[in-house]
């Protein structure tokens, strides 16, 4: 029997800088249960508060995206910037299940500075999404497999106008991973892939997956 799945929503907040788009990432605090240490945008679990009148999940994850910022990094988002990017469920094979609702959110240079709460999160930092891949590459920074392929979305995005285009044009992927073995590597399979439905890395064809090598998640996508 698979555990319980609690509603979560995200908020990935993008500027751009003078070498290109920038993201936010905070550090959950390493004592934290759930993925202490791993760097991650801001979010959590959606409140019943969270509903008000009349509004159904998605709204309601809309509110959460924006209070949880709030709450992590004493940022305040406009309701109306938020793009739903994706929306992710954690595999059943994990003891804690979260599904995940993901914002993107563009904010310009004169936010007031990052106050993460010292509790959940105790660390911030703004940078390039294609530094970020590199620092967890080298092992410098602990992601989670979501991050890593929203970063590696974004790093694709010249700017935050090219993310903006990319995420309203796409249709929102509802990504429910499964989890498989490949070159004694974990392999993270996700819809599209060729061997999803199967369960089969070795399936020939469209690749849309995550491999853990070495305590590093690498995300592996081409079209067939």
């Amino acid at each position: 029997m698979s555990s319980e799945i609690s509603a979560a929503a995200t908020a990935v907040i993008v500027r751009d800088g003078e070498a290109g788009i920038e993201t936010l990432l905070l550090r959950r605090h390493s004592q934290l249960k759930v993925s202490g240490g791993h760097w991650v945008f801001p979010g959590g679990r959606i409140d019943p508060e969270d509903y008000q009148e009349n509004s159904d999940d998605e709204q309601a994850a809309r509110v959460a995206a924006l209070r949880e910022t709030q709450e992590e990094s004493g940022l305040v988002l406009n309701p109306d910037s938020l793009v739903l990017l994706s929306h992710w469920t954690t595999p059943p094979t994990m003891g804690r299940r979260f599904a995940t609702w993901f914002y993107l959110a563009v904010v310009n240079h004169d936010l007031p500075e990052v106050l993460v709460d010292g509790e959940e999160m105790d660390a911030y930092c703004w940078a390039s999404p294609s530094e970020f891949l590199a620092q967890h590459r080298r092992g410098e920074l602990a992601l989670l497999p979501p991050t890593v392929v929203t970063l590696d979305e974004l790093h694709r995005c010249a700017n935050t106008a090219e993310a903006q285009r990319f995420y309203g044009q796409r249709p929102v992927p509802f990504i429910a991973p499964r989890m498989s073995t490949h070159n004694d590597a974990i392999c993270m399979l996700y819809g599209g892939d060729a061997g999803y439905d199967a369960i089969d890395p070795t399936a020939q064809g469209a690749k849309n997956r995550c491999y853990l090598e070495s305590g590093v998640w690498r995300y592996d996508f081409c079209e067939a």
